[in-house]
């Protein structure tokens, strides 16, 4: 008869050692699992560069890029290249923030025709991968000068990047409205 009673009692006690074995097993796996997604958030954050903020509180798109833009230009002549144009385009199509992400980010790519030899199109391409914050190098055609083959002449596109300010966001928050029509109420009075 305790035999009876006892039996239920023991295989519950088993039960609940099997069930702590178990838990303790899927601890561990949670624990391994987050330490790995730890170690991969660490690399994910060496391998990107993070984007420029401007400290800068204005409406301006080109104000949010006026380190970086004069960066990239003075990098080229940092380098001893001639620059023979330059051109802006703000929010280019076909770039993939442009695209997908521009109500967090403004972007400005700089077209410029750039003249030196293989030595300083290196250095400078070097400065442009080096460089702190998220540059695109978007496009780059090169062709040697005619008259010397050891002149190249370069068209390059680089894409910068700047996260938008709370001024930004709300003045582009209102362009869409306005575009669908539904514009903001004025307060009365």
């Amino acid at each position: 008869m305790i035999f009876k009673k006892a039996e239920p009692t023991y295989s519950t006690y088993k039960d609940v050692q099997e069930k702590t074995t178990k838990l303790e097993d899927l601890k561990k796996q949670v624990e391994d699992l987050k330490m790995k997604n730890e170690s991969y958030e660490r690399a994910e954050k060496i391998s990107t560069k993070p984007v420029y903020k401007s400290d800068l509180a204005t409406v301006d798109q080109m104000s949010s890029f006026g380190v970086m833009f004069e960066d990239v230009i003075q990098s080229a002549k940092y380098n001893g290249l001639k620059l023979r144009s330059i051109s802006y385009n703000l929010n280019p199509e076909g770039d993939i923030v442009s695209t997908n992400l521009s109500a967090e980010y403004n972007s400005c790519a700089i077209q410029m025709q750039l003249i030196g030899n293989y030595m300083q199109f290196r250095s400078y391409f070097q400065d442009i991968y080096n460089y702190p914050y998220l540059i695109n190098l978007d496009k780059v055609s090169i062709t040697p000068y005619s008259a010397n083959k050891r002149i190249l002449i370069a068209d390059v596109t680089v894409i910068i990047y700047s996260a938008k300010n709370e001024l930004q966001k709300a003045a582009a928050r209102d362009a869409a409205q306005k575009v669908e029509g539904s514009e903001p109420s004025a307060p009365e009075g």
